[in-house]
């Protein structure tokens, strides 16, 4: 009987052992924060999306952040706060829209080049280091 508990104990053992090493597929997450400049003056608004690159070995969630009316953004990976390592392609989206009251049937605006928000067009990339918050930065023309 000792014999049959210690079995029955040592597989419930193992068991909880391989379901603590099957936890989630979420990879870890590390800050990511910066700003989007156009033309040298900080956009006004829009999204940024980064977009894991896979030529460059790197698989995963995006993440994607809004960007501020100082042209500042914080990654987000669903609703957690950051961004997966590795090598990333980025796009950016700015729309101006008009003011719905005044304007009731205005259509938005690029404030950027349509390119931006092609991840094969835009040509940027970054990495983001894994273990210590990012500060990037982009500038675009």
């Amino acid at each position: 009987m000792l014999i049959a508990l210690t079995r029955l104990l040592l597989a419930a053992a193992l068991l909880l052992l391989f379901l603590e090493g099957c936890g989630s597929d979420t990879p870890t997450l590390t800050s990511v924060h910066g700003t989007v400049y156009y033309r040298n003056l900080p956009m006004t608004g829009g999204t940024i999306v980064f977009t894991p690159d896979a030529s460059r070995g790197n698989s995963g969630p995006l993440a994607r952040g809004e960007i501020g009316p100082d042209g500042t953004y914080f990654l987000r990976t669903g609703d957690a706060l950051g961004c997966a390592s590795g090598c990333h392609r980025v796009t950016v989206i700015g729309l101006e829209t008009a003011d719905s009251n005044e304007q009731p049937f205005a259509a938005s605006r690029l404030l950027v080049p349509a390119k931006y928000r092609d991840p094969e067009l835009s040509g940027l990339t970054c990495e983001v280091a894994g273990e210590r918050a990012n500060s990037i930065d982009f500038r675009l023309e």
